[in-house]
């Protein structure tokens, strides 16, 4: 009888299903052995040196007959019930049991309570340092400055109304909007520009660009702009290692802190990008994206801004892709547990769903699995 114990023999045969009842036995008591008493991943090494020690134990050896371990078998897996997880790399050994049964439980067990997704919530900083609350403020005027009134209108949107003659007498005030996580807003420009401030982001300007030659404002995580055309006057935003110059156009900026890259797309007209003392020109349809090299790539526009018409448009992205932009819009927290799928997931989900609506959509392809504490959410 040939030496059985070899690790990636047995393996291989264990996946394949045509191991023997002892070889069964070698494999399963040894990995419900290690589990019970140590909840640790083997390496290769660690792998022949456990096999070895129980081929040793059992009674099958080269000298004497085959000889039935269903017994044992049994013994072991009825006591433990403990699986082995097989990838196409090896395998991989869960060293804790409670892994495992948060995978077996049911979602009713898995997702105890929901979390309602964001909304239209922002904070106003103006220009001496006082801070307004957006969603808690009223409809109306909610301050006004050197000549500039600024209102919240019926439907959300935070707008300025300009007095020219006051203002060009004034030195440019700067305001800042920002949402938090869970968070979302629309804002009017003084020059009437319309932008829309996904979770997590941060829009500082001018409260009037009456004494200005240029309409500069500075972005941190994404926006979409519906720019007002003024050739006297051109728009820019700054954003990360970037700055983006219009006359008039639409197109949309993810600049979160912490992204691998800045993304500029644009939907219509024209933009010139420049970064590193570059220039680069953008034609619709098309995405910069501004790393430690600058790439222009065609996109589809509809999933870049699919956030700002009330959607997540996910197209083969990663598990971690998908988990960051869940993360921004509900305020939770993501662990990982166990290797991360490769498999990417296509889905379009309103978000206006709940988090566990969001999830079992996920769940349904079959690769991952979620469980959430209060505001965290455990990826396995």
């Amino acid at each position: 009888m040939k030496n059985i114990y070899q690790s990636e023999d047995l393996l291989y045969k264990y996946k394949t299903g045509t191991c023997s009842d002892e070889e069964r036995a070698i494999v399963e008591s040894w990995h419900i052995s290690e589990l019970l008493n140590n909840d640790f991943i083997p390496d290769e090494e660690e792998l022949n040196k456990a096999g070895k020690a129980i081929w040793a134990a059992l009674p099958i050896h080269d000298d004497v007959e085959e000889q039935k371990v269903v017994p044992l078998w049994r013994k072991y897996a009825v006591a433990a019930s403990v699986a082995l997880i097989l990838s196409v790399g090896g395998i991989y050994f869960l060293g804790q049991e409670k892994k495992q049964a948060i995978m077996a439980e049911p979602q009713a067990k898995r997702f105890k309570n929901d979390v309602n997704p964001g909304g239209n919530k922002a904070i106003l900083t103006l220009a001496d340092g006082s801070k307004i609350s957006l969603d808690d403020v009223a409809n109306g005027k909610v301050a006004q400055q050197s000549g500039i009134v600024i209102s919240k209108t019926a439907d959300g949107q935070l707008e300025y109304r300009v007095d020219n003659k006051v203002a060009s007498s004034k030195a440019p005030q700067y305001n800042t909007v920002s949402t938090p996580r869970g968070g979302q807003y629309q804002l009017v420009l003084p020059d009437g520009t319309h932008v829309w401030l996904n979770a997590a982001s941060k829009l500082k300007f001018p409260s009037s660009f009456a004494q200005l030659d240029s309409r500069k404002v500075e972005l941190s995580g994404e926006a979409y702009f519906e720019v007002t055309k003024d050739k006297q006057r051109p728009f820019k935003v700054e954003a990360a290692s970037q700055e983006v110059v219009v006359l008039g156009t639409h197109f949309n900026i993810d600049a979160y802190a912490g992204g691998s890259a800045t993304k500029t797309t644009l939907l219509e007209g024209r933009v010139r990008l420049k970064s590193n003392a570059k220039d680069y020109l953008l034609k619709p349809g098309q995405q910069a994206i501004v790393g430690s090299i600058v790439r222009i790539d065609e996109v589809d526009t509809d999933d870049v801004v699919a956030w700002k018409n009330g959607n997540f448009i996910f197209s083969d992205n990663d598990i971690k892709t998908v988990m960051t932009a869940l993360e921004r819009w509900y305020d939770i927290e993501v662990v990982y547990e166990g290797s991360i799928s490769s498999v990417g997931f296509n889905a379009e989900i309103s978000r206006d769903r709940t988090l566990i609506q969001v999830l079992k959509a996920l769940e349904k392809t079959g690769n991952v699995r979620f469980r959430i504490e209060g505001r965290r959410v455990i990826v396995m």
